[in-house]
């Protein structure tokens, strides 16, 4: 049991280390990239609005495009919901989203795109 348990702290403890923070305007960005997959959450909203977006999972690791370090996409199997998450060369990350309405305010829909920088 003891060697279980230090390897669970291991494991756990290496894939909290590796968790960076990005900004945009109201919006905070959490992504802990993996070999495969990253875990990430978004919320915000709009600068002068009282609604909010949120969503968060786990997203697949997909071919990057030119000019990007990593590419991610995430599919909420409870709706339409898709994001591509998109981390670029110049050190920030692109975020765009579509049928994501489910997971926001009415005056929050779309907040969550867009571009991203390290905090």
């Amino acid at each position: 049991m003891r060697r279980f348990s230090i390897i669970f702290i291991f494991v756990t403890g290496s894939s909290l280390a590796n968790t960076f923070v990005f900004t945009k305007n109201n919006n905070v960005l959490s992504l802990s990239p993996g070999v495969e997959i990253a875990e990430f959450s978004i919320n915000g909203s709009h600068s002068n609005t009282s609604s909010l977006c949120s969503i968060g999972g786990m997203a697949e690791s997909v071919r990057a495009g030119e000019g990007q370090r990593n590419r991610w996409i995430y599919s909420d199997s409870s709706s339409a919901c898709v994001a591509v998450i998109s981390d670029l060369k110049d050190g920030t990350v692109n975020v765009m989203t579509r049928s994501c309405e489910n997971h926001c305010g009415v005056s929050a829909v779309g907040s969550l795109d867009g571009k991203y920088v390290l905090k």
